[in-house]
């Protein structure tokens, strides 16, 4: 079976070609048919096709993770990305540690992906959808043809097998790296999803919004992955790059913040579309965006035109992603210029202080937020252009450019919930706000008073209280409301109310962990503080209420490294003790690499991060010197928590409904619950206002 890994891999890759150039043409032929059943013949066959594409590129997974488990190094992969000593879960990492292995995990779960959107598709009617299946065929193609003939994980080295490999580079072999890119890939993969059937939508005419429900989903599962992975890659740097960040606006970095900034302008502009039939041409453009980003950022990554730590090295493949990537904007772009009548708005914004108005404030600044992100990382291409060769965009540009509008997004998103449609909205807004206000300036005082007076620290603190408070206030009204409705008690009201409407709780649930996130990024970006101590055995030093004394240094072994690891007692102020140990470690591959390993103690209100910055021996009492680094981030561990906040609220969005219908919610008409689904359940025009029900402005729902 061993020997059997090259030729068996190959025949699967050029199988899923085949499966997807079978699948479009299928589906073009289904989508141009004159008969229901006969489309709905050639829709079964597309499907099944898809099902082969995920068999050929699931084989080609399992195929390439036999040979990195066994020590395969006559493939070329294996000795570039493992060696014998390594731990079996790194090996299991080494499938999406290089180009050739990273493109196939990404082909791979496009290709689950795309055949579980084909086949939760199967029951909706109109060609659009098999346009789309016609467009995630080729994308799918597109994948495979590429491992096929210009990044085959399946080539065999020339020449004598190695005995071992090179092994992962020091920096990934960390559990976090594990996790982070198959939860990036997978927020890739999921937007092809929306870009397929957009396409299909602008090719056969965009007539009506229900398309939107059955790629909301899509967008909430990508979005959700996405930032998880993001999430993840920042937990990354900060514990083993070592320099105390987890965000240094590395080219690569921003490559996935991008699509991440306009799916979720997208997640709140369709929530509009489908109530009240407006921004059209905003979503189209954000979905197309979307998808595009991803792709950039693949080009951007494996392409070698800009430097970063996170980039592959210069690569044919990047020429594949600029091609292809080029076609797929031309093709977006020309469709929306095709259909430009049909995206227009049916009536303008009925006042810029409502709910629809915040969504196009929100958007508006998104968008620049990503425009101004996306000519910043490629400013070194286009530089020359405008003579200035050589010049790159550093973490103070973004810091001072991008922040202030993340802190103007994050304050309409706080007034959300006190926000309603329509021209009625700045009526209410003032009384609607009082006792969120009142929070505001009780808080914001007392942290002037006690904790500090840096202005920007108390204007993230006035909009996390003003967001937090409008959440609470309008889940109290709400919960108000339909007690005098269904004349429930407290607590079936409050379950009730959030099982009908888990969209508008977890987008809220989504806010409060953003709020959380600014919270941390605030307090470590603007009181963070950092200092060195060179010491020798038995020295002692205070830093952030603790007492530190380092022992000494000792050298250890682990599977594949070799480490020179400090010895430090911390004491804290109640008199709990407790050894830590940085390391600096040398892998036996990669000894020219030496990676610090840091010791991290946290708390909810500071992280202590300590590192062992360098040593010296001889020439002094005791034989060594140590340079141990101590760097105190304040409130680091919140970004954490809000991230993982935020995560479960997309995920709630995502739920079914799970209680049954109230006998009383069915005797006043479902008067609270019954307002939370679109206005087309209750017969009425997706586009007019009008057909929205008249219910308490509590019970209006809440985007993501």
């Amino acid at each position: 079976m061993i020997e059997m890994i090259e030729p068996l891999g190959n025949l699967s890759l050029s199988g899923a070609v085949l499966a997807a150039a079978g699948a479009t043409l299928v589906s073009v032929i289904a989508g141009r048919h004159a008969t229901p059943q006969g489309a709905h013949l050639w829709m079964r066959t597309a499907r099944w096709l898809f099902v082969l594409i995920g068999l050929f590129l699931s084989a080609a997974v399992g195929l390439l993770l036999t040979a990195l488990l066994t020590d395969q190094f006559r493939f070329e992969y294996v000795a570039s990305y493992s060696e014998r000593s390594m731990l079996g879960g790194y090996k299991f990492a080494a499938l999406w540690a290089g180009q050739a292995g990273s493109l196939l995990l990404w082909g791979w779960l496009l290709a689950i992906l795309s055949m579980t959107a084909v086949f939760g598709w199967r029951r909706l009617e109109g060609r659009e959808y098999a346009i789309g299946h016609a467009v995630l065929a080729l994308v799918c193609g597109f994948f495979a043809a590429v491992l096929l003939f210009a990044a085959n994980p399946f080539q065999l080295v020339t020449g004598l097998e190695p005995f071992d490999g090179r092994g992962l580079n020091p920096q990934l072999q960390d559990l976090s790296m594990i996790i982070h890119p198959p939860l990036l890939f997978l927020g890739y993969a999921g937007f092809t999803m929306p870009f397929a059937i957009l396409l299909g939508v602008l090719i056969v005419r965009p007539q009506e919004n229900r398309w939107l429900a059955s790629i909301r989903r899509w967008v909430l599962f990508s979005w959700v992955f996405l930032g998880a992975g993001i999430l993840m890659g920042a937990w990354w740097a900060y514990i083993e790059l070592g320099w105390g960040g987890y965000w240094a606006w590395d080219p690569v970095e921003n490559a996935s913040l991008l699509p991440w900034l306009t799916s979720t302008a997208l997640l709140h502009s369709m929530f509009v579309q489908q109530h009240r039939g407006m921004f059209k041409i905003w979503n189209a453009s954000l979905i197309a965006s979307t998808f595009l980003l991803c792709i950039f950022g693949t080009y951007i990554t494996r392409s070698g035109v800009i430097d970063s730590v996170h980039a592959f090295a210069e690569s044919l493949i990047g020429v594949f992603f600029l091609v292809f990537l080029l076609t797929a904007t031309l093709l977006a772009v020309g469709l929306m210029i095709w259909r430009r009548r049909e995206l227009a708005p049916p009536k303008p914004i009925e006042g810029l202080i409502s709910r629809e108005g915040a969504i196009l404030g929100a958007n508006v600044l998104l968008t620049v937020m990503t425009m101004v992100t996306l000519i910043g990382t490629i400013f070194p291409l286009i530089g020359p252009l405008v003579g200035a060769d050589g010049v790159t965009v550093k973490a103070p540009f973004y810091n001072r450019v991008v922040a202030p509008m993340g802190i103007g997004l994050v304050g309409l998103m706080a007034l959300a919930p006190v926000l309603a449609f329509g021209q009625q909205a700045a009526q209410r807004i003032a009384h609607n706000l009082r006792w969120p206000a009142v929070g505001v300036l009780i808080v914001t005082s007392l942290v002037a008073f006690f904790l500090t007076f840096n202005i920007w620290a108390l204007l993230c603190v006035a909009i996390v209280a003003l967001g937090t408070g409008a959440v609470v206030v309008d889940f109290i009204r709400s919960v108000g409301a339909r007690q005098r409705s269904t004349g429930e008690g407290l607590l079936p009201a409050m379950a009730r109310l959030i099982d009908r409407d888990h969209r508008r709780y977890g987008g809220q649930i989504a806010h409060l962990g953003l709020m959380l996130i600014v919270v941390g990024v605030a307090g470590s970006s603007l009181f963070s503080t950092e200092s060195t101590h060179t010491l020798k055995p038995g020295d002692t030093f205070e830093e952030a209420g603790f007492t530190m004394r380092f022992n000494t240094l000792n050298e250890t072994r682990g599977e594949n490294f070799s480490a020179v690891q400090a010895s430090i007692d911390l004491v804290d102020a109640a008199g709990v003790s407790e050894t830590i140990t940085p390391q600096v470690r040398f892998y036996d591959k990669w000894s020219e690499q030496p990676n610090a390993e840091i010791a991290l103690r946290s708390t909810l209100t500071e992280d202590l991060y300590i590192s062992l910055a360098g040593w010296e021996s001889g020439g002094h009492a005791g034989g060594i010197v140590a340079a141990i680094q101590v760097r105190v981030n304040p409130v680091v561990i919140w970004i954490w928590f809000g991230g993982i906040v935020m995560v479960v609220g997309g995920c709630f969005c995502m739920l079914p409904k799970l209680l049954p219908q109230a006998r009383a919610e069915t005797r006043v008409g479902a008067s609270v619950g019954r307002e939370q689904r679109p206005p087309e359940a209750h017969g009425g025009s997706p586009t007019d206002p009008q057909s929205l029900p008249a219910t308490p402005r509590s019970s209006v729902e809440v985007p993501v």
